[in-house]
């Protein structure tokens, strides 16, 4: 594992040196201004669904929701994050219809934003985005048994944008010119249904390379009526994951975002301790393996993955409670923001807790609403804690040591799984 581990922060040193961020203004930017700190968030107020923004900060800010759609802003509301720094609230009231885009102007760097769907019968949460990268991956979609993937591609800059989309499936790379050289006109999103462009297919992974501007990829899963939202991220060598308690269908998908072979081992952190290597093995080009966690044990767990190329590691729940998704993380921290994390009326919901250092961590764990509740845990090295949720507009957690946080919920056959958001100076 050490000669694994060393390749892997050699590699990581090297990749660094050749990242440069986008160029693009956000849109409504005077040049030459300098702009608050943003985020990008997928909207759907369609089909009986519709979508709350959660914001949360470490301060009692003011900021701006924009929704934009068809190359322009359809609507725009300033808001305050209050006392409890976090706020909720409807896309709608800015102005969302059908599928569309928000960007989230925040009042700090410490500020964050999430999505949360809901619908009769359907639930999703996800994390919204900061500038999205060149290069970034999604995987873990599926066409099979009239199942429905798509990418959604959001551009809210003031300038067009195009992506080149590597699309490979178990049947290996997808030829279609659908996939290259997409254009996403400024001020817009764009949705590719993927169950019509490739049918029948198990498992899906996309590969976004943007050639001009900056694009934001969003997949949407959606099975007897039940929807999966998560985002498209840079592809890493290195992540962490915390997985829910339950027998259910959960499935670690690790996908290889390059032509080459890559080398994989995956580390469990269970009931009995931290298992090195508890899988190990060589992923094909472009190829994926699939990890059954439920097999290993129904108990909350967690997974560290860590590869000598560039890899996606995306969590995949399915089970009567609802049906979910989330990428893992290719950080652990101190201190997690979690926007939506709240408890459904009727429902469940719950946050899990990774603790990766070496040490016993002390946990503080705070619901942020008009009235906070404040709990302290304490978790051993190496080991997870659930924490049961009540109503807030989200959770604010801060450690001693470097956790990783997820959480879940589910309401009458619908769940949702959503990673929480690193703050490394909060």
């Amino acid at each position: 594992m050490r000669y694994l581990v060393a390749l892997v922060m050699f590699t990581l040193a090297l990749a660094a040196t050749f990242v440069s961020p986008p160029q693009d203004e956000v849109f409504g930017a005077v040049p030459g201004t300098e702009m608050p700190p943003v985020s990008i968030c997928p909207l759907l107020q369609a089909a009986g669904r519709s979508t709350a923004i959660s914001v949360l900060s470490s301060i009692n800010g003011q900021g701006r929701i924009s929704t934009f759609a068809a190359g322009a802003e359809i609507g725009s509301l300033d808001f305050r994050t209050g006392g409890s720094g976090a706020v909720t609230v409807p896309a709608a009231d800015a102005g969302a219809v059908g599928v569309s885009g928000g960007l989230v102007e925040m009042p700090t760097e410490t500020t964050v934003s999430g999505v949360v769907v809901s619908g009769e019968g359907s639930r999703a949460a996800e994390a919204c985005a900061d500038i999205p990268t060149g290069q970034s991956f999604i995987s873990g979609g599926s066409t099979a048994s009239g199942a429905s993937f798509e990418l959604q591609l959001l551009n809210p800059y003031a300038g067009e944008a195009v992506v080149d989309l590597t699309v490979s499936t178990e049947a290996g790379i997808e030829s279609d010119d659908r996939f290259d050289a997409v254009i996403v006109p400024a001020l817009s999103t764009i949705v590719l249904d993927l169950a019509q462009i490739i049918p029948g297919r198990e498992s899906i992974a996309v590969d976004m390379q943007t050639t001009r501007g900056s694009v934001l990829g969003v997949g949407r899963q959606t099975t007897n009526g039940e929807i999966a939202i998560w985002r498209a991220v840079e592809p890493g060598q290195d992540w962490w994951l915390p997985v829910p308690a339950g027998d259910a269908l959960k499935q670690l998908v690790i996908s290889s975002a390059v032509s080459s072979e890559v080398e994989y081992q995956v580390d469990f952190y269970g009931p009995g301790g931290l298992v090195e290597s508890l899988e190990a093995g060589v992923l094909s080009p472009r190829g994926q393996v699939r990890v059954d966690l439920a097999a290993l044990t129904p108990e909350a767990s967690g997974v560290r993955v860590i590869a000598t190329g560039p890899v996606m590691s995306t969590l995949w729940i399915d089970s009567p409670a609802g049906m979910a998704a989330t990428t893992a993380s290719q950080v652990d921290a101190p201190t997690w923001l979690l926007p939506g994390a709240s408890l459904p009326p009727g429902g469940n919901a719950s946050i899990v807790i990774l603790n990766t250092g070496i040490e016993t961590a002390t946990i503080t764990v705070r619901s942020l609403r008009e009235t906070s509740v404040t709990r302290n845990v304490e978790i051993p090295p190496e080991e997870v804690v659930v924490i049961d949720l009540v109503t807030a507009d989200g959770y604010r957690i801060d450690a001693t040591g470097p956790v990783v946080t997820l959480w879940t919920s589910d309401l009458g056959g619908a769940g949702s799984a959503a990673l929480g958001i690193p703050i490394q100076d909060g």
